[in-house]
């Protein structure tokens, strides 16, 4: 049985321009393998008026983040908790449903290939794609360390790392590190072969044009693939 709540989330916030063709193409992958969810995409007003009507104690730090990408990470993690659902970033493209694959799971990530791990040998997965039931403990984990003071006071003058660290996989993978073994049992890290299929540098050849047997073949157990298009950047 899933317990997964049938809503796929997207954020596209508007503030920055229109949403790119490219990604509207993707979204409607996502409609037509999913056609019994309900779809939500939300945009500045919306996530305001929700943070507004639902978790008014994090405004300040909210509207006090740096960097709009900290703010739309932070966002997905209130979302979820609230709703429940699938969250999923506009440069993911669905292939088939991953229901068979959700099932009797309360909350998912992604991970990435494992040449992408900053650390050898360590899992690495993202915020792209997470997946969960409403109010699950782990959201709620990473809800009190994003809108608390420190993320606040984290250098901001290097980008990167202080959208990693505040609100970004690295600091998801330092809360999943502080679990419990019991309480990790209870995560599901999807496969990458499942959903992040190709790794940067076959992303690369492949947007040269390349077509492969190495590349087709990635795609053999693939539900979606993520393009890490980084638009953030």
């Amino acid at each position: 049985m899933n317990k997964i709540p049938k809503i796929i989330h997207q954020i596209w916030s508007g503030i920055d321009g229109p949403l790119p063709e490219q990604f509207e193409v993707f979204s409607q992958t996502w409609k037509e393998c999913y056609p019994d969810w309900k779809h939500i995409s939300w945009n500045n007003e919306m996530i305001n008026d929700f943070i507004r009507s639902y978790y008014p104690e994090y405004w300040d730090v909210y509207t006090g983040f740096h960097y709009n990408i900290q703010r739309w990470d932070a966002i997905r993690y209130l979302i979820l908790y609230k709703y429940g659902g699938m969250y999923v970033d506009y440069d993911y493209e669905s292939l088939e449903s991953m229901e068979v694959l959700l099932k009797d799971k309360e909350c998912c990530f992604s991970m990435e290939p494992e040449i992408h791990s900053p650390r050898p040998g360590e899992a690495f997965f993202n915020n792209a794609m997470i997946i969960s039931v409403s109010n699950h403990f782990f959201m709620k984990k990473i809800i009190s360390y994003v809108f608390s003071e420190e993320t606040l006071l984290f250098d901001w003058h290097d980008k990167g790392p202080c959208i990693m660290n505040t609100a970004g996989p690295e600091m998801l993978i330092k809360m999943y590190k502080e679990l419990s073994n019991e309480e990790k049992e209870q995560i599901f890290l999807i496969p990458a072969k499942n959903v992040s299929p190709f790794d940067r540098y076959q992303l690369r050849r492949l947007r040269c044009g390349e077509r492969s047997e190495e590349l087709e073949q990635c795609l053999d157990d693939a539900y979606a693939v993520h393009y890490f298009f980084n638009t953030w950047v």
